[in-house]
């Protein structure tokens, strides 16, 4: 009687853990962020196992000082996958510092 109710826990327990990781939602990680031209390009892994969309939060900061540059943008990972993003930014000159920061779930 005893060892059927542990199998009975320990089945939940795996089931429950299966469960949460599959329907948990990406685990966005920034690979790179750099400026090519007027181009800003953006690569994103997901290093889970769910999928859903995150949103990109871009900074782009002038060597010669002044105001940033702000973009937002949403992108949808799929299990195990790395997405490529290109933004063209207008008023970019090449040579901005970037700082990017990803949210899930998106704002």
């Amino acid at each position: 009687m005893i060892r059927a109710a542990v199998g009975i826990v320990v089945a939940l327990v795996l089931g429950g853990v299966l469960w949460v990781r599959g329907c948990s939602g990406p685990r966005p990680e920034l690979v790179s962020a750099r400026m090519r031209g007027v181009v800003l390009e953006i690569v994103v892994r997901n290093a889970g196992f769910g999928e859903g969309q995150i949103q990109l939060d871009s900074r782009l900061y002038p060597r010669s000082g002044g105001a940033p540059i702000l973009r937002s943008e949403k992108a949808t990972l799929r299990p195990r996958e790395t997405v490529h993003v290109d933004q063209r930014i207008d008023g970019a000159r090449g040579d901005e510092r970037v700082e990017v920061e990803i949210d899930y779930p998106p704002r």
